[in-house]
């Protein structure tokens, strides 16, 4: 059913959905969210670790150096410039699409087509360079598809049933990132050596198209009426840095929501980063490609008991914590209650060289990101500024997670090599939770 009618359509922007959106739009869009989430999470876990250190032990490639964890630390900050650029420029340019099949749908498509390219091209690189060509390729690529996916929710759902919706964003994510660990680790145990991990991108790739067909061939979207059509403003060079410019001095809930969101990401993404090396070097798990000849728990397979632990904890709290925030019309309180459980599992893990207790912080790791992302795109997505550009308005709140993990391997290194090593790195991130938690209280627009 129309979601406007030409008689009501207002002359410049939609009008907010009233409607609630169908149980088979919601599970479409959790299926379309884990499947993009799939495709960097196998490679970030599990896959593109141990492939650097493998690349690294080559012969030295320009700028790279003799350092694994340099060498990772500088492809994740080159593409996370990538997908820092790109971002909003893809939300901003599905606002202003008016095809028949919808504003957002055909970006997705053609997103999803890249990316699945990219993870084949990213699994047989052989050289460092060509991986990180890749992977620009792929950082770029997937925010086509993830900026205006993630605008279809203030598009198509109303207020009231955004926590409900955010709680099974947050499912997407963590399952996502469950499947995509799994996937990687089997791919390595079951392919070895550099077909393990070429098999792991490609599977990696095949569950994301599986998984997103059926949002991308649902043709839930209306097409916008003439009367909004003619409203649409060319895309010029003055709306190509618009792309990247909300006042905040007019809109200060967004900039309160967009600080609160980078921080806790920049917590996570910094905590996350050398998760496969802490493992190996710190607790002391084997490295993969020696399993078979030292006894013990290989570091893929311990990092996928955290991701399962975690994730077990995530969808307990997660859907649940989204209705009651519904229903209470709160969402500040549990962005807070959500930063003393991270912190909490941060500074176990500064202090730990035992493997249990790892798995201990995982799960209250989880506690707190399932509580936080029930309600984090619920509350970003009530201060958006407005509704016209409500694509490239989430692409500039994307950046708050796309800058952290551009900044992340900078930070990380510099704990790890400089100040402090992986105690330094988990105490910070725990400060980094913490603050988030006070600055959520800067936003008035919402409870």
């Amino acid at each position: 059913m129309s979601r406007y009618t030409e008689a009501s359509a207002p002359t410049t922007d939609p009008p907010e959905p009233t409607t609630r959106a169908s149980r088979g739009w919601i599970t479409k869009f959790t299926f379309a969210y884990i499947g993009i989430n799939i495709v960097w999470a196998g490679p970030g876990q599990i896959l593109m670790s141990p492939q650097v250190e493998r690349l690294t032990a080559g012969i030295p490639w320009g700028f790279f150096t003799d350092s694994k964890e340099g060498n990772l630390a500088l492809i994740g900050f080159i593409t996370g410039l990538f997908a820092l650029i790109s971002t909003p420029l893809w939300g901003a340019l599905s606002d202003r699409t008016v095809s028949r099949w919808g504003r957002r749908t055909p970006w997705m498509a053609g997103g999803l087509v890249v990316v699945s390219l990219a993870m084949v091209a990213a699994g047989l690189s052989q050289t460092l360079p060509a991986l990180l060509i890749s992977w620009i390729a792929f950082q770029t690529a997937i925010n086509a598809v993830i900026s205006p996916l993630s605008a279809s929710v203030p598009d198509h759902v109303p207020v009231p049933q955004r926590g409900l919706v955010s709680g099974w964003y947050g499912f997407a994510y963590t399952f996502a990132v469950v499947a995509g660990t799994a996937i990687g680790t089997i791919a390595t145990a079951v392919w070895t050596g550099p077909l393990g991990t070429t098999m792991g991108y490609v599977l990696c790739a095949a569950a994301c198209i599986v998984a997103m067909l059926p949002f991308l061939l649902s043709r839930w979207e209306t097409p916008l009426p003439a009367a909004l059509k003619a409203t649409r403003p060319p895309f010029r060079l003055r709306e190509l840095l618009a792309c990247y410019w909300v006042d905040i001095r007019r809109h200060p809930d967004f900039g309160w929501a967009w600080l609160t969101r980078f921080i806790v990401t920049l917590s996570s993404a910094t905590a996350l980063f050398y998760l496969y090396y802490f493992l190996q070097d710190a607790i002391g798990l084997v490295r993969d490609d020696a399993a078979g000849t030292e006894s013990g728990l290989r570091v893929s397979d311990g990092v996928l008991i955290l991701t399962g632990t975690y994730a077990a904890s995530v969808f307990a709290t997660v859907v649940v914590a989204g209705v009651i925030s519904d229903k209470l019309g709160r969402r500040r309180i549990f962005v807070s209650a959500s930063a003393i459980f991270i912190s909490i599992a941060t500074v176990l893990m500064a202090y730990t060289s035992s493997f249990e207790t790892v798995v201990v912080a995982s799960a209250i790791l989880g506690i707190g990101t399932g509580v936080f992302t029930s309600v984090d795109f619920a509350l970003v997505s009530q201060v958006l500024p407005t509704v016209s550009n409500n694509g490239k308005d989430i692409g500039i709140i994307n950046l708050a997670i796309a800058l952290p993990n551009v900044f992340a391997p900078i930070v990380a290194a510099v704990m790890v090599h400089n100040l402090g090593g992986y105690t330094g790195l988990y105490l910070l991130s725990g400060a980094l939770s913490v603050l988030g938690g006070v600055l959520v209280y800067r936003i008035k627009g919402v409870r």
